[in-house]
């Protein structure tokens, strides 16, 4: 337990954290339920509990693959999201002050085991492209994003995430199935949303939505200020406040009236990369995992390690 920044292991304070060698540990607490096959360190902070899971690369390349995926993914997506995922923790650098990343969506979902057998294909597409990732022409590893559905078309990265573009993805369109959703919710959250975004006050009625070619939200503006903001951050501030299960996509358009505003949109996720559902359709069709990278990612290329 933690007590203060202070951990306590049976009842004796430690002055140091508790590193646990590698093995199969399964951790619990409220609302949390994992697996890991890593080496574990704890610590004590603030009065919580901070654990650290140490991984081979791709033991845990496996174990996002499956967290990631759903349990009748296609074999060839599996490897397409494998080289993905390789590639995204191996750019990402250090996004946490603890660890290179955490295990929910704002790094990479990392639930643990899961289903056996779908674990077990994880692995077994992990295997199959051991060390395989994008890199760009530049020669770093391509930050290589993923999301949900993508409605029918790809985002371009630049306009979602800002330039430079690091991830060799471009704006595609998509056999992914249009995915539509509806959600109406208090104008005031929207207005919360925009202050957020454009970085100072803002009024909904005020606000211009600013769309891609893929009918994403890629710029919002403020009329009466002129302060704009990306839509990826408005997009992430409505979400945050009206839940991920309501605010789906960047993808979609708002009507306002009275107190309320109605937003209807295609797509699940940020919409940039590889389309976890259009990659399973086509691969259901024959697509190899080179050929879903080449399509969500043409601007990057597969390096497959030497001797490989």
């Amino acid at each position: 337990m933690a007590s203060g920044s202070t951990l306590v292991v049976d009842g004796r304070p430690q002055p140091h954290a508790l590193r646990l060698d590698a093995g199969r540990w399964h951790v619990r607490s409220r609302g949390l339920d994992r697996r890991y096959e890593a080496a574990l360190s704890l610590e004590a902070k603030d009065g919580e509990l901070i654990v650290v899971a140490t991984f081979a690369l791709e033991t845990y390349v496996a174990a996002v693959t499956a967290s990631e995926t759903e349990v009748d993914t296609p074999f060839e997506a599996l490897r397409a999201q494998a080289i993905t995922a390789r590639s995204y923790v191996l750019a990402s650098g250090r996004r946490h002050d603890e660890a290179r990343a955490c295990d929910l969506t704002h790094c990479q979902v990392l639930r643990g085991e899961g289903f056996a057998r779908h674990l077990r294909r994880a692995r077994d597409a992990t295997r199959s492209t051991e060390g395989i990732v994008l890199r760009l022409p530049g020669g770093a590893v391509a930050l290589a994003p993923f999301h949900a559905s993508c409605g029918g078309h790809t985002a371009e990265p630049v306009a979602v995430f800002g330039a430079p573009d690091l991830t060799g993805a471009a704006a595609v369109p998509d056999r992914c199935p249009a995915s539509p959703w509806r959600a109406v919710v208090p104008r005031a959250l929207v207005t919360a949303a925009a202050s957020v975004a454009v970085g100072g006050p803002a009024q909904a009625e005020d606000l211009l939505l600013d769309r891609d070619s893929s009918g994403a939200v890629v710029r919002v503006v403020d009329r009466a200020s002129g302060r704009d903001g990306s839509g990826d951050a408005f997009f992430r501030a409505l979400g945050a406040r009206a839940g991920w299960d309501r605010i789906r996509s960047a993808r979609f358009s708002m009507t306002l009236g009275g107190d309320q505003a109605l937003l209807e949109g295609q797509g699940h996720g940020h919409g940039v990369g590889l389309c976890q559902a259009g990659a399973a359709l086509l691969a259901r069709q024959g697509w190899t995992a080179e050929q879903l990278l080449a399509h969500y990612f043409p601007r990057a290329l597969l390096e497959k390690p030497r001797g490989k």
